[in-house]
């Protein structure tokens, strides 16, 4: 197959959020969804490591797919609720690990 560069750089990638169990202790319930992310440049990658929790989630994180409220309502994607959800540390952790785990997948298969 040949390659083709691509003018749009963003691609869907699940995340996978854990959080403490309310109802077993000790254990973690596991909540999945799709984020969409901005593929980087390679500086841009370099420099990733140095921003802010915050910054580097507006940088990475353009949108979403099956993130809803308790009632079932959907949550649509906007920086302003994306700052609401930088306060939550499960929800940061997940979203930094699946976007690092995607790069380290692709540089570990090259």
């Amino acid at each position: 197959m040949a390659f083709v560069r691509k003018k749009t750089k963003v691609y869907p990638w699940p995340v996978e959020v854990k959080r403490p169990s309310e109802d077993i202790p000790g254990e973690f319930e596991k909540f999945e969804f799709k984020g969409k992310f901005v593929r980087l440049t390679r500086s841009e990658l370099d420099k990733f490591e140095e921003e802010d929790e915050f910054s580097a989630l507006v940088k990475i994180l353009v949108g979403w797919e099956d993130v809803k409220e308790e009632d079932g309502t959907p949550i649509p994607f906007s920086k302003s609720v994306l700052k609401e959800f930088a306060e939550d540390v499960d929800f940061v952790k997940g979203v930094l690990e699946a976007f690092r785990g995607f790069y380290g997948n692709a540089q570990a298969k090259n």
